[in-house]
């Protein structure tokens, strides 16, 4: 039996695990994809937002900038890539200026700090371009990016690495309360714990309803976004977009933005699309031409553009979507549930939610350590050791990685310059990668500039060596997506293949 069972492992799950990890618990994770990060965490803007656009007063405000200041310390525990590059809101007219102060007020009563609203020069002082058209806007120091399955990932392995269990591939199918706690049946088996934490993004309010008579409701919102080349990361540094736009059944989009990353290249995006089915992420010719559209007709008021004049098509490498559950409440529902004790709500998590879970995650596990009487551990280990990646050794360093290894030598992705050992190290590591896209995800291997044309039978290769498979059974992101099919002959002609 566990004390806790966590039901997802996305940015919220993964957030709980790392908190509960530092008490005396028996702690499980259970997720229904095929890897961690399989979900709704998977495919967002990467922004860590300061918190100037949060409705004063919410759930969402409060904890936006609670996690916004968290993110320093966490991020350096864990060595996640963080830059504050700050947020800049433009303005070219008048409207504009006036969505600007009425944001600097919100900004102030949510205790954002740094929050400026400039005239041109001010932002001419950030920025050393903007379009002619360009009047004015808001400025937000303490905005950053950072990468969420990176964030994730780290969160999750250093759960791991304090006794925290993790059951992939396994879907809740029934909820069953009792007197000691709960009985959670999956598509595998059942479990049995005291506390149950529901961090199962779109699907939280199924969760939530198996359990409670105080149902939810999450509305799967889609969100799609354009990757531009890493060469153009010189021309981009604090994260742009326009002024927030209503969406019909309730909340908002911070609106088109372009947004450096911290591997180099530049996201733009995203639109907002209410759908229905919970785990749809595929992009759509509507979704992407409204982001290209958009640069199209707005390229000119961007930094960038004083550089490169025109929206560069020629520079898109790849698109991604992604879904934000949407609570009908408009607003994060979380902590104990009010009719079932035990049972723990970390649901409508969306925008700013990958800023916020973190600080989420803390109040949630300091309110029920505190009920409960959850003791403290002596042996949690808060911080974690993880290898410099390749691509960002200097030279005496990789001829060092080199000679104590020579698979380091062996350059499998050159665009994102990804080594065999790297990828050796990915397979094995806790929560270690199965599928090409778990790969990528730890590695990069495969999201440079040729998005895995020349190294992703390389990584297939090396993923049935190492987990002793046939090539055949490689997929690329778990059941259902295999690669390659067999051929006559015997195995070992199929591998050769």
């Amino acid at each position: 039996m566990y004390d806790a069972i966590i039901i997802g492992s996305g940015i919220s799950g993964a957030s709980l695990a790392y908190e509960l990890a530092a008490y005396k618990l028996r702690i499980a994770v259970i997720e229904k994809g095929s890897d961690i990060c399989s979900g709704t965490s998977r495919g967002n803007s990467a922004t860590v937002h300061s918190g100037h656009d949060a409705a004063y007063g919410t759930q969402k405000a409060l904890y936006n900038v609670m996690g916004n200041a968290m993110f320093d310390q966490l991020c350096s525990d864990l060595k996640v890539p963080f830059i504050r590059n700050g947020t800049i809101l433009f303005a070219i007219n008048e409207a504009d200026m006036e969505e600007v102060r009425r944001l600097k007020h919100n900004a102030d009563k949510n205790h954002v700090p740094g929050v400026e609203v400039l005239d041109r020069d001010g932002l001419l002082r950030i920025e050393h371009y903007f379009g002619p058209d360009v009047i004015g806007g808001l400025y937000a120091p303490t905005g950053g990016i950072v990468c969420p399955y990176t964030l994730v990932i780290a969160l999750c392995e250093q759960a791991l690495r304090n006794h925290v269990d993790f059951f992939l591939n396994n879907k809740v199918m029934c909820i069953q309360k009792n007197a000691t706690g709960f009985f959670v049946t999956t598509n595998k088996t059942v479990f049995q714990t005291r506390f149950l934490f529901n961090c199962a993004g779109t699907h939280a309010d199924e969760i939530n309803n198996m359990v409670s008579s105080n149902k939810i409701t999450i509305l799967p919102r889609k969100g799609e976004h354009i990757l531009l080349d890493k060469k153009l990361a010189p021309y981009v540094r604090a994260t742009i977009s326009q002024t927030p736009v209503n969406l019909p059944s309730g909340g908002h989009t911070k609106g088109m933005g372009i947004m450096p990353s911290v591997d180099k290249t530049i996201i733009l995006g995203c639109d907002a699309h209410d759908v229905t089915d919970k785990d749809d992420t595929a992009t759509t010719a509507i979704g992407l031409d409204e982001i290209t559209s958009y640069f199209e007709k707005n390229w000119r008021h961007l930094p960038i553009s004083e550089k490169i004049p025109k929206f560069p098509h020629n520079r898109i490498i790849n698109a991604f979507g992604g879904l934000r559950p949407h609570s009908t409440t408009d607003d994060f529902i979380i902590g104990e549930s009010e009719d079932v004790a035990g049972f723990f709500n970390m649901a409508g998590i969306e925008s700013p939610g990958l800023t916020a879970a973190p600080a989420i995650a803390k109040k949630i596990v300091q309110d029920a350590a505190e009920k409960y009487h959850f003791e403290k551990t002596d042996v949690f280990i808060p911080t974690r050791d993880h290898v410099k990646p390749f691509r960002d050794m200097n030279d005496e360093e990789r001829r060092q990685a080199v000679m104590e290894n020579k698979e380091y030598g062996d350059i499998v992705c050159r665009c994102e310059m990804v080594t065999k050992a790297e990828i050796k190290a990915a397979i094995h590591s806790p929560l270690g990668a199965t599928n090409v896209n778990a790969v990528k995800m730890r590695t990069r291997a495969g999201m440079g500039r040729c998005q895995g044309g020349f190294c992703s039978p390389v990584v297939a290769k090396i993923l049935a060596e190492e987990l002793s498979i046939d090539l055949t059974e490689v997929t690329q992101s778990g059941e259902g997506s295999n690669i390659f099919f067999p051929k006559n002959g015997n195995q070992a002609k199929r591998n050769s293949q």
